[in-house]
């Protein structure tokens, strides 16, 4: 029988884990971030919360940092899951499983929506029982051609914004714009396939979607929150269903 250290991984969390929830989101969500360890028996240890599917999908990636971060981002999956649950049962058996378009859920709490999202350094989450909810996270970096991209994936007033700002604020800019996206789209229980083109934003002179589908209620619905603080680039979005 392999060893299950549900406790240790939930400690490991609890101990790590932070709260970084906006104040204007409190109300709607809980919000969580995590670090990725180096640490071998980190990831050692919440592997063996996993199922045999989920370990099997992890030894398919080729390189170790890849298999090791695949390991602890479905472990803290299955932490956020026993929080939104109230649950004590072992980390081991907080069962997700998937929509047709991929969006994570629990059989056992249909009616709570969740998103997650992961870089090479971090992991994020996120829940709520009365709203959609979206999130990104995504590496600082500085090798990134953030004009060309932004008219190759943005309205043309978001190209623009991003082209306007300054040397040192472009890349923050490009950034911003696209977690929020990329949020949004997980908001609706969708992916880039749908276009990130889908929803058009405004980082000032405070940030807010000016353009959103109709389909799900136009901007009004949406509530935009980037997320700072953690060392990547990280945003929320809210949806309210009424």
């Amino acid at each position: 029988m392999r060893q299950d250290d549900s406790d240790w991984v939930n400690d490991l969390y609890a101990a790590g884990a932070r709260d970084c929830t906006p104040a204007s989101a409190r109300h709607a969500a809980q919000m969580l971030y995590a670090p990725v360890s180096s640490d071998p028996e980190v990831s050692r240890r919440c592997a063996s919360v996993l199922s045999d599917a989920e370990l099997h999908r992890a030894e398919r990636l080729t390189t170790d940092d890849g298999k090791a971060q695949f390991k602890q981002r479905r472990a803290f999956r299955r932490y956020c899951g026993a929080l939104a649950l109230g649950s004590a049962r072992p980390l081991s058996r907080i069962d997700f499983e998937a929509t047709d378009n991929g969006r994570p859920c629990l059989p056992g709490l249909p009616g709570v929506w969740f998103s997650f999202a992961a870089c090479r350094i971090g992991l994020l989450g996120a829940w709520s029982s009365t709203h959609p909810v979206g999130v990104d996270l995504e590496d600082r970096t500085e090798n990134l051609e953030a004009s060309a991209l932004a008219r190759r994936f943005f309205s043309a007033a978001e190209a623009q914004a991003v082209e306007a700002a300054g040397d040192a604020e472009r890349l923050q800019t490009f950034m911003r714009l696209w977690c929020l996206k990329e949020a949004a789209l997980k908001s609706i229980g969708e992916g880039l396939a749908v276009g990130l083109d889908a929803f058009q934003f405004e980082l000032t002179p405070r940030v807010r979607v000016v353009h959103a589908p109709a389909e799900y209620g136009g901007p009004e619905r949406f509530a935009a929150h980037p997320i700072d603080g953690i060392g990547c680039w990280a945003a929320l979005v809210v949806r309210s269903l009424h």
